[in-house]
């Protein structure tokens, strides 16, 4: 393909089409070379055209000798030829450039801009200051130049266009401006900045933010995406990095547009750290009410979640009946807020109190409320309050680092009977987080499920906002990434229209994790870039957010990116955490410091102290991982026992302990690979996967960071293999090319060849060529004992969707039934999420016909079912499956787009194909991209005829597939339908 540089005489020469001249126009202003060319060009063209017409004209007479002219002095010359080549440049381009449509396309001659955003398209990013808004929806739009427009499409100047609707911001048009850029192919850095735009107004701003990352990660002075990404973070709720985006554009000194710039920033900051400060205030007025009585209460006090909190505690502290009744007013706001008269009632119950009884406990509760006592003062104090009749001291004092499970079944009871709601909270919460810490999640969220139904409410939104907090990590915990998000952005919203501070930003925090599990690095850096600036000056904060940052970049091997951001945890002087040691051990394999053995040494140490037992494992492995390298014999010992400590039974569900198994198996097959010990390394394949490995046309892959290993199987049992650590770009989602020629050569000769991808490889398509009969294995463990009986075939299609959903309803699907299958149809309403599992129980072949949808946030897929009473969400996803029982062992096929997508994993693949093979499946048909309804009801009905007939699901699909191919059909699609078995 030819350069731009390349092009310079076709696009003189008026031979380039429509969007190469724009590429080029949009390129020859950064180009010296370019610009010396054109220059040259031009002047021959002038001179063979003036020569031409001279050629043309009779011969003048000749003149007499004349004295030479200063024009003609050879200094003069110089100076004019150089001055004549710029002027022919300008005029050449203007000459073969359109002059401009009839009319104001741009609205530059408008005195103030209606779009905020700022345009790639030059002739749109003219400063003018922002034009008012009126105070409703209901704002006039400026009038289409329909001309101006028609001109535009008549010189195919799309992007032109795309910026015309654009700068009007108005409903509709950033629809009508993104198709217009996507069918654009050329690709340039004002292109996509204006695509970004385009999302930003249409609310899609996750999809804008990595657009404009993308430029400015090759770009990082392009004013118009520095000043584009500003906004998309200040509408993610990330003003703080919004703010150091604008800085960034007032930086560059641009007339007008850094004066506005640096106003934005300054708002920003002002309105932030102006609601931290109000937090802050509260938060030490609330804490003064243990020594105090509640004179100068902040203005709107009632107002913050956490004063509840202050005013439980300021209660149990009062000395007197007269500081419990100065209590009163604040009872009555609170009261007021939640719509009862609980708080009211317990003022007035605790001043009937005794208090030569209650005074002494009252200022030991406001003494433990300061600073925690002793393990045996704590215990003594316990044993006053039960002595006692002063319960609510006792209910406050149950809860500490010391509360053994009596005493937390006790807390429990007296919840319970408390008649306030933020106790039976309380209590889930605490004994949610002591299951978890004992290995128990799903206690710990039973507990959580039964407890949130008083949420949310009034007057307990800190109760209710540490729920959503717990849920979130808990669900992030177990790998369900879509419930992890919706309960950590619900929260997240919530704790910032309240301005509880530090409980935003601890939900800030989850935000960041969860970005980081599915691998979304512009949105992860977002998140923590936010937390950074938030904690300036709080070490443990930047410790934590730089480690996180170099993680992310190490994943995306930008390996001194990655050793700047460690080096910047370790720099706070604090010990890395264990997740930071991991990141530490894989950096030192590529970029060694140093006093990195020191460091280590020193997370784990300090780590090991309040680990849980899978975090033990994960500790052991990160210890390995880092001895492999230079000291292999330690390095392997150590990762075996990581092993066998992951496989404790009693760590069956800790997910945890997975990784610590999987990450060690990772680290021994690669360390087995680069020794180039190829047997030792199929023989880790199949010890853990638990089940004996296929003898022959066997491909098995795996691949850690920048190291990939290959493993072939010929059909006569040869071992082959292939170890490369070379790799610096991140895999791309197809994986074409993986294998070596020399490989596939080997396996040219099976009729079918069996697949075992580790993740994050598991599922993606390309792997193998299409003319190849292939599939990938995905079951762990043996298979269950299929059912006996009649075949029973369910076919759910014709699915009835949710209320105002914007997907349209697909054409009908017409299944094929085999002549000994019993059919069962699932349509409409009846197609429910717990009406197919319940009928896929016994299905012994399964067709889910469905919208498939890939969660645009945790990048999952689900199948988009028909709502129903039992169905909150009429979603079918991957942790139902996995946990449905399917005794039939059925064959599956998933018509539906993206119903193969894989979320990016380290440990265990995470898909629908995935899920069902767990829950019992024997094979599994999917696609990874979008497919069409009628075609893909072709297909499908087709590779099933096949299977019916005899043939592997294999050599089903890959026959049909080189069918589809001979007959040009499908061309899109057809490589992206994967088998699963």
């Amino acid at each position: 393909m030819a350069t731009l540089c390349e092009t310079v005489g076709r696009f003189v020469d008026g031979e380039l089409g429509t969007e190469e001249a724009e590429a080029f126009r949009q390129h020859i202003p950064d180009c010296d070379t370019c610009q010396r060319e054109m220059t040259e060009l031009l002047q021959l063209k002038l001179l063979l055209r003036g020569q031409l017409e001279r050629d043309a004209r009779p011969a003048p007479e000749p003149l007499p000798p004349a004295p030479i002219p200063l024009f003609r002095r050879r200094s003069f010359v110089a100076t004019l030829s150089a001055l004549a080549a710029s002027v022919l440049v300008v005029f050449g381009v203007r000459q073969l450039m359109p002059s401009g449509p009839p009319q104001d396309a741009w609205l530059v001659q408008r005195p103030e801009r209606l779009l905020e955003a700022r345009l790639g398209y030059p002739r749109a990013d003219v400063y003018r200051p922002p034009a008012s808004k009126t105070m409703s929806n209901n704002g006039a739009v400026e009038d289409l130049p329909h001309a101006a427009f028609a001109w535009l499409e008549e010189h195919d100047d799309v992007h032109g266009l795309a910026a015309a609707y654009l700068v009007r911001d108005a409903p509709g048009f950033a629809e009508h401006a993104l198709q217009k850029l996507t069918e654009l192919k050329v690709r340039s850095p004002e292109v996509e900045n204006d695509r970004a735009v385009a999302l930003l107004l249409a609310g899609r701003h996750k999809e804008a933010l990595l657009l404009l990352d993308g430029v400015l990660r090759e770009h990082p002075r392009h004013a118009q995406a520095l000043w584009n990404r500003g906004l998309v973070l200040r509408e993610l709720g990330l003003p703080l990095m919004a703010a150091r985006s604008f800085s960034d554009v007032s930086a560059l000194g641009e007339p007008g547009w850094a004066d506005e710039a640096a106003r934005k920033a300054e708002e920003l900051r002002r309105a932030t750290f102006g609601r931290r400060d109000r937090w802050k205030v509260a938060c030490e007025a609330g804490k003064s009410l243990l020594d105090a009585p509640p004179d100068n209460l902040p203005r709107g006090f009632a107002l913050q979640p956490i004063a509840r909190l202050y005013f439980y505690d300021a209660i149990r502290a009062a000395p007197n009946r007269e500081r419990v009744l100065a209590l009163l007013p604040l009872a009555q706001e609170l009261d007021a807020r939640a719509g009862n008269t609980v708080l009211d009632a317990y003022v007035h119950r605790v001043a009937a109190a005794d208090f030569t009884r209650r005074a002494p406990l009252a200022r030991s509760y406001a003494a433990l409320s300061r600073e925690l006592p002793s393990r045996e003062d704590h215990a003594n104090f316990l044993k006053a309050l039960r002595q006692s009749s002063e319960e609510d001291i006792l209910l406050g004092s149950l809860l500490t680092p010391y509360t053994s499970a009596r005493e937390l079944d006790l807390f429990s009871a007296m919840a319970r009977d408390a008649r306030d709601s933020w106790f039976p909270l309380l209590a889930a919460e605490t004994r949610a987080k002591r299951d978890l810490s004992e290995g128990h999640p799903k206690q710990a969220l039973k507990a959580l499920q039964d407890a949130g139904k008083l949420c949310p409410a009034r007057g307990l939104e800190y109760r209710c906002l540490s729920m959503e907090l717990l849920f979130a990590d808990l669900y992030r915990q177990r790998h369900m990434v879509d419930d992890a998000l919706d309960h950590a952005e619900r929260g997240w919203k919530q704790a910032r229209a309240t301005n509880e501070w530090r409980m935003e930003e601890d939900l800030l925090w989850l935000l960041a994790q969860l970005a980081r599990v599915v691998n979304d690095g512009s949105l992860t850096r977002a998140y923590l870039g936010e937390y950074l600036e938030r904690g300036q000056g709080d070490p443990d904060a930047q410790r934590r957010a730089h480690q996180d940052l170099a993680n992310m970049a190490f994943q995306e091997l930008r390996v001194d990116e990655a050793r700047r951001e460690i080096d910047a945890a370790l720099a706070t002087g604090l010990p890395l955490s264990s997740s930071g040691a991991f990141v530490l051990a894989d950096i030192s394999r590529l970029k060694r410091a140093p006093g990195d053995e020191v460091h280590l040494n020193r997370a784990l140490e300090t780590a090991r102290s309040r680990l849980g037992t899978g975090e033990h494992a994960v500790a052991t492995h990160v210890l390995g991982r880092f001895f492999l390298e230079q000291d292999p014999e330690r390095g392997r010992a150590l990762l075996w026992h990581a092993i066998e400590e992951a496989e404790a039974p009693e760590l069956k569900e800790d997910a945890a302990a997975r990784r610590a198994r999987a990450y060690s198996y990772t680290s021994l097959l690669h360390d087995a690979g680069r020794r180039g010990d190829f047997k030792a390394a199929l023989d880790l394949f199949a010890k853990e996967r638990g089940t004996r490995l296929p003898g022959q046309c066997l491909l098995a892959v795996t691949a850690d960071s920048e190291r990939t290993l290959l493993l072939v199987l010929s059909p006569s049992g040869e071992l082959l293999g292939r170890f490369d650590e070379s790799r610096r770009q991140p895999l791309p989602p197809r994986l074409e090319g993986l294998v070596p020629e020399n490989l596939l050569a080997a396996l040219r000769e099976c009729s079918r060849v069996e697949v075992l991808a580790r993740p994050p490889l598991h599922g993606r398509a390309g792997l193998l060529p299409p003319g190849m009969a292939w599939s990938y294995l995905t079951r762990t463990a043996p298979p269950a004992v299929q059912r006996t009986g009649p075949a029973v075939h369910l076919v759910v299609s014709g699915v009835a969707l949710p209320p105002g959903s914007t997907l349209k309803r697909l054409n009908t699907w017409t299944p094929s039934f085999g002549p000994d299958e019993q059919p069962i149809t699932l349509s409409e309403m009846e197609a429910t999420p717990s009406r197919v599992l319940d009928a896929m129980r016994d299905a012994t072949e399964i067709d889910l016909v469905a919208h498939g949808v890939i969660n645009g946030t945790s990048d999952s897929s689900y199948l988009m079912l028909a709502p129903g009473p039992e169905d909150p969400e009429p979603e079918l996803s991957v942790p139902q499956v996995r946990h449905a029982s399917l005794r039939g062992a059925p064959f599956v096929v998933l018509a539906a787009c993206h119903a193969a997508h894989t979320t990016y994993s380290l440990d265990t693949p995470f898909s629908l194909p995935a899920a069902f093979i767990d829950a019992g499946a024997r094979g599994v048909l999917a696609a990874t991209v979008e497919i069409p309804d009628l075609e893909a009801a072709a297909f499908f009905n087709a590779v099933r005829e096949r299977i019916r007939s005899g043939a592997p699901p294999a050599l089903a699909l890959r026959d049909e597939r080189m069918k589809w191919r001979e007959q040009q059909r499908g061309a899109s699609w057809l490589d992206n339908v994967l088998l699963f078995e």
